[in-house]
């Protein structure tokens, strides 16, 4: 199969070279290019995968040929594939009227499709006037009335099927779906199970086989089938997306670059596919491809701008994408990255106004990633008039972010650096009340924020010469050291802190 769709590969590009020769060739050369020779081009781009190229060399052929049948068909056939149902019915309409032979019933599966069930009726019974015993319109008809609910019809179509041929594949799926829709779900199985068995290589068996077993939550059993599904419909973007699917619940890390790559292929063959672009972009993010994730949450959000959720998923990636930026000393990109957070988190705040208590405080810690510290310091005030009891984490960042915001200063020993240190040390008060709430004493939750305030204490006591904080210094860490004998924060503080023996030569 590689060698094969390498070896087409080569013949593309082999015909796309003399397309090349014939745009460089006199405006008379390039007038004997025919729409017959752009049509078996396209057919080399579909073998090779190249469907943008074929979509474009279809057109081409149209324009010179506009009454050629199979290139409409084709790329009705393209469109349709790509789920641009519209389009589809367009070009397949125009394939009917210039009497394509596989016109008609492709038409009616666009139909189907795009949820025109009334029509893909009309023309399934159509061409059953002419046809009555053609088990696949029937098993197709059969389909349309389960889509519309009509169960008893739909049973009745796939029953007259299996009395014609009781292997027939495609029947007892339908039957299958029949008795998934009733809930009758072990005799959908058995269905599903001898559709494959009559017809392995049925593509919307594997397809429902392989959906049937995702609800299960037998997912290594649906990868299975929707693998096979991508080979038997290598054009269909769905098989690729479920795959990706299948992969990523399994939560087995080793899966991820597969599904990765199954995502990729879908997006590719269905670029407005805005769950695709989410699930690429969810994957992404377990990798830590940060950057990758953040182009693929742009596309998801651009397609689809409603899902709060989305948004607040989207301003964490950005956020860990600023970090990977200022790791990297590219403050620029860093700087972009964090506004785009704090826009994500905006939008969301305005589509679910339940997320606020989260976005604002990952608003505000965006803010201070990217240096505006007194942005920070009023989404951090925000958040905690939000919901004061909850907010622990609001105060220990604040405080964080006044002390930043003294050491930023020209002078850092200056009175205005001097009251940002008490303001840091009194969100770290507040910090520490709501930890020891329901407390007698403190304990191991309580010590990160108790080395705060012993850091902050020595800080002031080094830079301002006042003694009493060389005494709260002190209490602090021996306070901590009872919590925790060996916290080496506090020790560090002790021994910067004890008398410097000069040692003579």
């Amino acid at each position: 199969m590689k060698s094969q769709q390498h070896l087409w590969r080569v013949l593309f590009s082999v015909s796309m070279v003399l397309v090349l020769l014939c745009g460089c060739a006199t405006t008379g050369q390039a007038a004997k290019v025919k729409a017959e020779d752009l049509l078996i081009q396209a057919q080399a781009a579909d073998q090779a995968g190249e469907y943008d190229q074929e979509m474009a060399l279809l057109k081409q052929a149209i324009t010179l040929k506009p009454k050629m049948a199979e290139a409409h068909y084709r790329l009705g056939a393209l469109y349709l594939d790509r789920s641009m149902f519209d389009e589809a019915i367009g070009s397949l309409k125009v394939a009917l009227v210039l009497k394509h032979a596989g016109a008609q019933k492709a038409l009616a599966i666009a139909y189907f499709k795009a949820g025109k069930l009334d029509e893909a009726e009309a023309l399934y019974k159509e061409m059953l006037v002419k046809t009555p015993n053609d088990m696949d319109l029937r098993y197709r008809l059969g389909n349309i009335y389960l889509a519309k609910g009509m169960l008893n019809e739909a049973g009745a179509e796939y029953r007259q099927v299996l009395q014609m041929d009781p292997n027939n594949g495609g029947a007892h799926n339908g039957l299958a779906n029949l008795y998934y829709r009733q809930r009758k779900f072990e005799d959908a199985m058995a269905e599903y199970l001898q559709a494959i068995k009559m017809n392995p290589n049925l593509a919307e068996a594997n397809l429902d086989l392989g959906n049937a077993y995702y609800e299960k939550r037998q997912y290594p059993q649906a990868a299975a089938y929707f693998k096979k599904y991508t080979e038997l419909a290598p054009k269909d973007a769905v098989g690729y997306f479920m795959l990706a699917k299948a992969y990523q619940v399994q939560k087995d890390s080793t899966l991820f670059p597969q599904a990765i790559a199954m995502s990729e292929k879908a997006v590719k063959l269905d670029p407005n596919n805005d769950g695709a672009w989410y699930l690429l972009a969810s994957l992404n993010r377990e990798l830590k491809n940060y950057k990758q994730s953040a182009i693929a949450f742009g596309r998801a959000l651009e397609l689809s701008p409603v899902d709060a959720e989305r948004w607040y998923e989207a301003g964490k990636v950005y956020q860990k994408l600023g970090n990977t930026y200022w790791d990297a000393k590219d403050t620029a990109s860093a700087q972009s990255a964090f506004n785009s957070a704090i826009e994500s988190y905006d939008k969301a705040c305005e589509l679910d106004p339940s997320k606020v208590e989260s976005s604002y405080y990952d608003k505000a810690t965006a803010y201070y990633q990217g240096g505006k510290y007194d942005e920070a310091i009023e989404w951090f005030k925000r958040r905690i008039k939000q919901n004061p009891k909850t907010a622990y984490g609001a105060w220990f960042n604040m405080g964080n972010t006044y002390s930043v915001k003294a050491q930023s200063l020209k002078n850092s020993k200056s009175p205005e650096a001097k009251a940002l240190y008490l303001e840091a040390l009194n969100c770290f008060a507040e910090a520490r009340k709501l930890k020891m709430e329901k407390k007698t004493k403190p304990d191991l939750e309580v010590v990160p924020v108790m080395e705060s305030v012993a850091q902050h204490y020595y800080f002031i006591f080094k830079n301002f010469k006042e003694a009493k904080y060389k005494v709260l210094t002190r209490t602090e860490c021996n306070a901590i050291l009872k919590i925790d004998p060996g916290n080496q924060t506090a020790k560090a503080i002790l021994a910067d802190m004890a008398p410097k023996i000069e040692v003579w030569d």
